[in-house]
């Protein structure tokens, strides 16, 4: 069985507008009020999908 990761996958094709809303998402409700205000909390989100997307050494979506 060949190995998989549907979210990086997902992350890998998703846009921009995409996923600055998922991250807009997370951080309404996991962060604190505060937190989810900061658009540099939303950005670090962003990148974080980003990292996570990168095929592996190996790998190809």
């Amino acid at each position: 069985m060949a190995y998989s990761n549907k979210i990086a996958e997902m992350l890998a094709a998703a846009s921009e507008a995409d996923k600055i809303e998922f991250a807009h998402f997370l951080a309404n409700n996991l962060d604190t009020a505060e937190q989810a205000k900061d658009s540099a909390r939303v950005r670090e989100y962003v990148a974080a999908f980003d990292r996570f997307a990168a095929p592996k050494q190996g790998e190809d979506f």
